[in-house]
């Protein structure tokens, strides 16, 4: 990656590389072209963490879309993490209205409120969904959290937050699935890392180093249930449109205080420049791929969807 000593940048570009991976706590996405055809996945299961907001929200939407029935899981309780000024995670409001925006495709949808750091309750999702469905094919472990600071000077809680969600979170999604998925034959899991664990970036404190951690735990899933045939990918955003990045917590860390001036300041790191954030549709369209037949070959990538940022570092 190209050194650059000015401070300023040297955030920014963590602010960009948390825009996305934190992928859980986002916004709803517009309408965008197909990625698979309408029905594909018919008969298919699926399951999905952080689905209240954001790019989980979109995702759900986009399995039902192709067929899929969907359990959407959130803890959906700004309580469950000690306050933040400028940010909250997703409520339950919002939860039952993305499950609502998710049913209306005319799928049969499961929603769950539940902790990703709770393994026990993670393993009663994995089994209900398995339950009421029928099965289990796709396993989304979109969930994830990021505290702005420095690591010099964070708190204690900010660390055990993230890498709790973000690291054990992941693991506890993905562990109590996989028997479920053995039993249909195959499947897919997808991870949701970011660019963020591709290359080290200021301002972040330990998220960086939890999204490198789900990239190293997606490839080696990948080697141990290949056998399965059930692959395990990534995919790793950059900015997304989502409350997350565009909470107060991220344009005051980022020294602005609007969209535009955000946008300002990130629109030169990409060179795809059409636009300064993706939509959570993007992120949700390269899963869809990555469930699909197309990507029946794949397994064990971390797919970079950054509008063409990832270019600038070779990890």
């Amino acid at each position: 990656m190209t050194t650059d000593a000015n401070p300023r940048r040297l955030f920014l570009r963590g602010a960009l590389a948390a825009a996305g991976g934190a992928a859980a706590l986002g916004a709803a996405a517009p309408a965008a072209a197909q990625t698979a055809p309408q029905g594909a996945f018919a008969s298919k299961v699926a399951l999905v963490t952080g689905a209240a907001r954001g790019i989980g929200r979109a995702i759900a939407e986009e399995y039902a879309r192709l067929g899929a029935d969907v359990a959407m899981l959130d803890v959906a309780d700004p309580a469950a993490f000690a306050p933040r000024p400028g940010f909250r995670v997703a409520n339950a409001a919002e939860f039952d209205e993305a499950a609502a925006t998710v049913r209306a495709h005319g799928g049969r949808v499961l929603q769950i409120r539940a902790d990703v750091r709770n393994l026990a309750a993670m393993r009663a999702a994995a089994d209900r969904t398995a339950a009421e469905f029928g099965g289990l094919d796709f396993v989304v472990a979109n969930a994830g959290f990021v505290a702005w600071h420095t690591n010099e000077a964070g708190a204690e809680r900010d660390f055990v937050d993230v890498v709790d969600v973000n690291i054990h979170g992941v693991w506890k999604t993905i562990q109590p699935a996989i028997p479920h998925l053995r039993r249909r034959g195959g499947g897919r899991i997808i991870t949701l890392a970011s660019i963020g664990g591709r290359a080290g970036f200021a301002g972040n404190g330990i998220y960086t180093a939890t999204k490198w951690a789900v990239i190293g735990l997606t490839k080696q899933l990948a080697m141990e249930l290949g056998p399965a045939n059930i692959a395990v990918n990534a995919v790793s955003p950059g900015a997304v449109n989502t409350p997350m990045y565009r909470s107060e917590a991220q344009m005051r860390a980022m020294g602005v205080r609007t969209a535009a001036e955000q946008d300002a300041l990130i629109n030169p790191m990409k060179p795809l420049g059409d636009r300064a954030a993706m939509e959570p549709k993007d992120i949700a369209d390269a899963v869809m791929f990555l469930s699909s037949d197309a990507a029946k070959s794949i397994s064990g990538v971390a797919l970079d969807v950054a509008l063409g940022f990832n270019a600038s570092y070779t990890a």
